[in-house]
């Protein structure tokens, strides 16, 4: 029998034969769990051919900037970033897309519909079309370590980098391998010159249309890709009337109807058909898995002779718009539907449930049978609390207090990351909530720009977050003279996304020691005057709170160190948390 894995690991498979030797990236879900089966992997019995390197960068732009250099050092490499991560990287892949690369280099992009661990809902394949590369979506489990072996391929044949795009549910869905990863070699990589690696503007127009034929070569290739599967269609025959919102014309008793099922919508289509009993309408669906640039030609000889196409991917209707202008290019008589037409909405992840009503107006499904499909719904609201033993609560409790007794309203802004706890009760404290590194800034312009008496203006940092978007803001702040207060909350690691090191945790992705860098250093080399206090040592902490929001026409640092229980820290044992159950907050 084939082993069963999850999505990430199938990925992490596939990297691992295709021949990967240097993966980085930051930690965010989903992604990270590609990073961990890579470990997982590294140190399993399995052999492999070259020593696997790891590393958690500071940011995902260094990361993309270090798998880079890795490239010209010959290491086929791996980025593992999330969505809002991708968005860090892109001035880099701004250029690289142009420069290319001499070995292959493949980016893991993890979506997440819903924002289940995320501070907004986005589509990254607008990323994409922005940066001319090539994308690939899993449509299913199965085959997936077979998909990226050929994008780590792809990126050794056409010198690109290839970004592989996924939703959090592909990240924990499970499935059988539909062979084994063994019979997957690693990649061929043609003999090329790494440098020179120049992307300006005495070569940008050259480059760029290199770019473009290269595209149109792999638009080729990928109308036979073997992960795009087709389909005849579903024709309804049943006394079903599509409804007039869908079909403004007379009721047709014979509608040839397909759904293109885009990326891991494929998987929940053929989970909704298997729930309400619909195995005979198979084939259904057409699977599209190579989705930057479309397939045109492939796609056009599927979709010909529909009247119908239902169009189903996760975020917006990217393929459904391209899809509705190949329809008119080509003059195919069928009504491209979707997320822009109201059969599918344009927010949130795409549940059974909606799957199902979907397909219901086309075809004679049980209601009933669809009102029973799963339809998980990301609560809305600030209800989460901290965990057990949480270094956080002390120095909140001083700051509330602190406030109170100076007779002043706390401004605060904090980033991504267990302070966001702080928004809801008991302690709403927090006001301002956008990107890492951004509590910095948004509070050093209204200390400067307002200077209400009456307020203390206060940005909360985490540790991980000081060293990936914060500490520019706090050198700006410094240098901008802004009156205001920085809390740097040091809990050891990247608490909420699972304990991953920064360079100030002391230790590294290898699990190996490193001397960990002061940020007390770093803030006191800008200028700041700044103290480090323990959030268990509650005078201390009342004292430096009170320190800390006396700051008068500058600007002062209070940081307040205690490791995370859920966070790695070096013992007798090696490296280990302090308590492995019981967390709440984060993963």
């Amino acid at each position: 029998m084939l082993r069963k894995v999850t999505g990430e690991e199938a990925l992490a498979l596939g990297a691992w034969q295709a021949g990967v030797r240097f993966v980085t990236g930051y930690p965010g879900t989903p992604s990270k769990g590609i990073f961990t089966a890579l470990q997982n992997l590294n140190s399993s019995l399995i052999p492999h051919p070259s020593s696997l390197s790891f590393h958690w960068a500071t940011d995902e732009k260094v990361a993309l900037e270090l798998a880079v250099g890795a490239t010209l050092a010959g290491l086929p490499s791996l980025v593992c970033v999330k969505s809002v991560g991708a968005n860090v990287l892109l001035d880099a892949l701004m250029t690289v897309n142009l420069s290319g690369v001499p070995v292959p280099l493949v980016i893991a992009l993890g979506d997440d519909p819903s924002a289940w661990t995320s501070q907004n809902e986005q589509d990254s394949r607008w990323l994409t079309l922005m940066s001319e590369l090539p994308m690939l979506e899993p449509t299913k489990v199965g085959n997936a370590h077979k998909l990226i072996h050929a994008a780590f391929q792809l990126s050794a044949d056409f010198a690109l980098p290839i970004i592989v795009r996924f939703p959090k549910a592909f990240t924990t869905a499970e499935g059988e391998l539909e062979e084994e990863p063994s019979s997957l070699s690693p990649v061929r990589v043609p003999e090329r010159e790494p440098l020179p690696s120049i992307a300006s503007g005495g070569n940008a127009i050259r480059l760029h249309a290199e770019l473009h034929e290269k595209m149109r070569r792999i638009e080729q290739a990928w109308n036979d890709s073997p992960f795009n599967e087709g389909g005849d269609g579903w024709r309804v025959t049943s006394a079903r009337q599509p409804s007039p919102l869908i079909h403004p014309s007379s009721p047709i008793p014979h509608l040839s109807f397909v759904v293109l099922a885009v990326g891991f919508c494929a998987t929940k289509v053929r989970q909704v058909l298997d729930a309400v009993g619909a195995k005979h309408a198979s084939p259904l669906q057409i699977s599209l898995a190579t989705t930057h640039p479309l397939p045109r030609r492939w796609l056009t000889g599927q979709i010909s002779g529909k009247s119908v196409v239902l169009v189903l991917e996760e975020g917006e209707p990217i393929v459904e718009t391209q899809v509705k202008a190949m329809a008119h290019e080509f003059r195919l008589n069928c009504a491209v539907k979707g997320k822009l037409t109201g059969e599918l909405p344009q927010e949130g992840e795409l549940t059974l449930r909606c799957i199902g009503k979907a397909l219901r107006n086309f075809t004679e499904i049980s209601a009933d049978a669809v009102d029973a499909l799963p339809d998980p719904e990301r609560p809305q609201g600030f209800s989460l609390r901290f965990c057990e033993g949480c270094p956080y609560p002390p120095f909140l409790d001083a700051l509330t207090e602190a406030c109170k007794a100076l007779g002043v309203e706390p401004v605060v802004a904090a980033d991504p990351g267990c302070a966001i706890v702080a928004l809801g009760k008991p302690y709403e404290l927090v006001h301002i909530k956008h990107s890492m590194g951004g509590s910095v800034n948004f509070i050093a312009a209204l200390a400067k720009l307002e200077r209400n008496p009456k307020r203390r203006y206060i940005a909360l940092v985490g540790d991980s977050d000081f060293f990936h978007g914060a500490v520019t803001g706090i050198l700006n702040a410094a240098y901008w003279r802004a009156p205001m207060a920085i809390a740097v909350l040091d809990n050891s690691g990247a608490a909420f996304t699972g304990g991953q090191p920064h360079p100030g945790s002391g230790f590294d992705a290898q699990g190996e020691f490193v001397p960990p860098m002061k940020m007390e250093a770093i803030l006191e080399a800008a200028g700041i005057p700044t103290k480090v206090v323990s959030s268990r040592d509650a005078d201390g902490i009342r004292q430096a709170t009170h320190w800390v929001l006396s700051y008068g026409d500058g600007l002062r640092a209070l940081i307040v160190r205690e490791p995370c229980p859920f966070v790695p820290i070096w013992t007798t044992d090696g490296l280990k948390p302090q308590k492995t159950e019981g967390k709440v907050v984060g993963e």
